[in-house]
């Protein structure tokens, strides 16, 4: 193995004086990601919320979370000092930010509201409540997309070419029944997470366009499948083609992020997306001119460690351990400008033209 991609980081730290946390929302992905990180990583849930107060109640025994608040009002006034976790489906944003207490520190499940001027209005707010606040998406924090990040800022790759992301996999969409208000699913609750990489890594677009079609097995979707085409130019390719409904079985599913550069390439697998979840281990390999394949072990996976990464950045950045916050909400607007820009493609069936970052 290349040296250099022996040294690779991949994993955030922890902060040294973990604060308590606060969970708004007790829905799947508490119970499959955010709970099991913070136990696995010992940052510790002071209490929890649900208007499903059976459902929080449940949770709160599997994972030993010693209150469970009865309002959001208590919820948010009881825990002075914690770090508030709010899981929620986007259009519950807009009613529950306003309440947050001044100078709250927060993490924010994507996407950041239902659409751009949703999105600015919250920043808006979070601005008033003078919050430090970061958007969960987790996907920069991986380790194996920390990993490519690092090998990127390193030159290790040189300067990129080529971007792709395949999936032709199944995903249990009736999961998560919020999806059937969306006027788009996949490309905000999905994609987004490609999206928001590949935007801190390569800056906006110059223009995009994006077409989503729906699928039989779910009629009360809007859409399930995606191809994302952005335009950086004559020296990169970037696409996205994204089935996530594939149902013929585990021959032949498909879930890689690849990145070509100058001087080297990676290639993802996401393995957590096959015979969702959980159907294979993630894996990275990269290769630099010159030399062979190198199959990277990786520390941890997406689920849960990335979740307990991104939480682990807000709490140090807000102790003063970190001097970058790198789901702020300044960059997150970022990638809602760019979801924004896909979703209006879809919409006028046409190739919508950013301003630059």
């Amino acid at each position: 193995m290349s040296r250099g991609f022996a040294d690779l980081r991949q994993m955030w730290p922890m902060p040294s004086a973990p604060r308590p946390i606060t969970i708004i929302g007790a829905g799947g992905v508490v119970r499959s990601a955010h709970l099991p990180a913070y136990e696995k990583w010992r940052l510790p849930v002071a209490g929890i919320y649900d208007r499903d107060h059976d459902r929080a109640r449940a949770l709160a025994a599997e994972f030993d979370v010693p209150v469970v608040h009865s309002s959001l009002a208590e919820a948010f006034v009881a825990d002075g000092g914690n770090v508030f976790d709010i899981a929620l489906p986007p259009h519950a944003l807009v009613d529950v930010l306003p309440q947050l207490p001044r100078g709250a520190t927060v993490l924010i499940q994507k996407p950041l509201g239902t659409n751009l001027a949703e999105a600015r209005e919250l920043a808006r707010i979070l601005t008033e409540r003078e919050a430090t606040a970061a958007v969960n998406f987790q996907l920069r924090f991986t380790p194996a997309m920390v990993a490519v990040s690092d090998a990127l800022a390193k030159g290790l790759l040189g300067t990129p070419l080529e971007v792709e992301v395949r999936l032709a996999c199944h995903s249990p969409w009736q999961d998560w029944p919020f999806l059937r208000d969306l006027d788009h699913v996949e490309i905000p609750a999905h994609s987004i997470h490609y999206l928001d990489w590949i935007r801190a890594e390569l800056g906006l677009p110059t223009a995009v366009y994006a077409k989503c079609v729906r699928h039989p097995d779910h009629p009360d979707l809007k859409d399930a499948r995606s191809s994302i085409v952005l335009d950086y130019g004559d020296s990169i390719r970037c696409c996205l083609n994204l089935n996530q409904t594939y149902k013929w079985g585990r021959r032949h599913e498909a879930a890689t992020f690849r990145l070509e550069g100058t001087k080297g390439a990676a290639v993802i697998g996401l393995g957590y997306l096959l015979h969702y979840s959980g159907g294979a281990p993630e894996s990275l390999s990269l290769v630099h001119e010159g030399g062979d394949w190198s199959d990277i072990d990786l520390e941890g996976a997406r689920m849960p460690d990335a979740f307990a990464a991104v939480m682990a950045n807000l709490q140090r950045y807000a102790a003063g351990e970190d001097t970058v916050l790198e789901t702020d909400i300044s960059s997150s607007l970022g990638t809602m400008a760019l979801v924004d820009a896909c979703v209006r493609s879809h919409d006028a069936s046409a190739v919508i033209h950013l301003a630059p970052d």
